[in-house]
């Protein structure tokens, strides 16, 4: 038997590093640090490393604005960092001080501003859609609910709240909005009937019994064959362009640590083709720049929107679906529940007894008229987790102890073209952290989502290598932009009101830094 791992144990990296109290005074900019160095002929990246080591101070920048493997010398004594940076980079970077985080930006010349504002002036008009998802029957609100357009891969999902947000531009407001979620009729809703700015949208549950159904194929196994075998009858055959929308939320304990979130370009390679990967573009971003500050340790999470597109269980074919792993799993056919008024197969899995492999435990949802996978909702088993310590943790302090708790996937799929296509993936992983000799003793918790707004066919448009996420990429570390009207006409996941009152409170108070967007209901680090 092959040897294949679980793609969710690579899925995210943690670097945890110990975090040392400086002692500075509080009016005092890191950048008036003053450092010594001697560095010879060494890459960007590792004399930014040795800076942020000696002076505790942490650096962001577009990965696309500095050359970081470009080799340079810097020799510096008793120096200011603006100094040494200044230097460094010939004093062609803006460098602004937040807290212990280095912000470096490239100036912008009063010519390209006018020009961006004349871009935001002649964007096409759209209609915003808003509202809450809501079961009719027990009023409770309906989380990752698909939102999308009749004719159209546009679309997005509701929150953690029920609520959402969807941009749609003016020339479809002839057109439909359709909301999808398993176990639910659709509904649909007349664009040219949207005239509120706030909706309550209440599906109706549904429940098919097996009995009332002429069911042909009922073996769990046997549907999982279907799956494989009709795969390229139902997933495409040939490279798409997703417009997507990627978040990345850290909290410890019940504090968050960092919000980053991007508007991103994916080269989906054709699922006939089990070699060709992924592609991930950064398009534009922007983060909160240290929401409260970490306590004792750094928690950075690797290769986030890299990885997060190995979630596509279909395109990757995990451990649950290989057919060469199927004796290290049970599965039983749970019920049939109605998707986007469609019958679907809900197929519940876990690892057998006694199985020495990370599996997971969970549940696939398939359809029931072209037998193909439309959602997937697994975790890591108790045994899994086990073996999930190493894999998950890169880096991490002498005398921490780090444990993973819960590791929670999800992937689904929404139909257009008679196609099933990506639609959207989360990830979610807590870890306990302690060290009796820093005394330390915190939860944290990862959570990654990503949504894919717009589908359109490859245009052969070639992608350079240094404008692609990478598996080492620190994604908080990359995104540093910001702008008034900065999403634009771009679909995004709306934040939850968990969310929003959090970083709300935390800018009002830091309100000579930070600026409240009420429009948006988004709060984000002013350039």
């Amino acid at each position: 038997m092959k040897i294949k791992p679980a793609f969710g144990i690579l899925l995210i990296v943690f670097l945890l590093s110990v975090r040392i109290a400086c002692g500075q005074k509080e009016n005092t900019s890191v950048l008036d640090k003053k450092i010594s160095l001697e560095v010879i002929d060494e890459p960007i990246s590792a004399i930014l490393e040795k800076i942020s080591a000696q002076a505790q101070v942490f650096f962001s920048y577009d990965a696309t604005l500095i050359e970081a493997d470009k080799k340079a010398n810097l020799s510096v004594t008793d120096k200011t960092i603006q100094e040494a940076l200044d230097y460094l980079f010939n004093s062609k970077f803006v460098l602004q001080a937040l807290g212990d985080q280095i912000v470096i930006t490239q100036p912008e010349p009063e010519e390209i501003k006018k020009k961006e504002i004349e871009v935001v002036e002649e964007k096409p008009k759209v209609i915003i859609f808003s509202g809450r998802v809501i079961d009719r029957e027990e009023k409770d609100v309906l989380p990752y609910t698909s939102i999308s357009i009749l004719r159209s891969s546009i679309g997005t999902i509701s929150n953690s709240d029920g609520d959402f947000e969807l941009k749609i531009p003016e020339s479809m407001k002839q057109d439909t909005v359709i909301f999808s979620c398993l176990g639910y009729r659709q509904h649909r809703q007349p664009i040219s009937e949207i005239t509120d700015q706030n909706y309550t949208i209440y599906l109706q549950p549904t429940s098919l019994q097996l009995k009332e159904i002429k069911v042909t194929v009922i073996n769990p196994q046997e549907i999982l064959n279907k799956i494989l075998s009709k795969m390229l009858l139902n997933y495409p055959r040939d490279p798409e362009i997703m417009t997507s929308f990627y978040r990345e939320v850290l909290k410890q304990d019940n504090k968050y640590i960092d919000v980053a979130e991007a508007v991103m370009e994916i080269r989906k390679a054709p699922y006939d083709n089990s070699f060709a990967q992924d592609k991930v573009k950064f398009i534009k971003g922007r983060k909160n720049l240290n929401v409260k500050p970490f306590q004792y340790v750094d928690f950075k999470i690797q290769g986030g929107p890299y990885y997060i597109t190995k979630l596509d269980a279909v395109k990757t074919l995990d451990s649950f679906l290989d057919p060469e792993f199927r004796d290290f799993y049970k599965y039983s056919l749970e019920e049939i529940v109605e998707f986007d008024n469609r019958e679907t197969y809900v197929i519940r899995f876990k690892p057998k007894e006694k199985v020495d492999y990370p599996c997971y435990q969970g549940k696939l949802y398939v359809d029931m008229s072209s037998l193909a996978l439309v959602q997937a909702e697994f975790s890591l088993s108790r045994s899994g987790l086990k073996f999930a310590h190493e894999s998950l943790i890169r880096k991490k302090p002498k005398d921490f102890y780090v444990r993973p708790i819960n590791v929670d996937y999800k992937v689904s799929y929404r139909r257009a073209a008679n196609k099933w296509h990506l639609s959207s993936a989360q990830a979610s992983i807590q870890f306990k952290v302690k060290s009796k000799k820093d005394k330390v003793n915190s939860t944290f918790h990862s959570t990654s989502e990503l949504l894919i707004t717009d589908i359109n066919p490859d245009d052969g448009t070639h992608y350079k290598k240094n404008e692609l996420f990478s598996p080492k990429d620190i994604f908080t570390e990359i995104i540093t932009t910001y702008d008034e009207g900065f999403w634009g006409n771009y679909n995004t996941i709306k934040p939850s009101e968990d969310l929003r009152k959090t970083l709300r409170k935390y800018y009002l108070e830091n309100d000579s830094l930070f600026k409240l967007n009420e429009k948006e209901e988004s709060l984000f680090i002013k350039k």
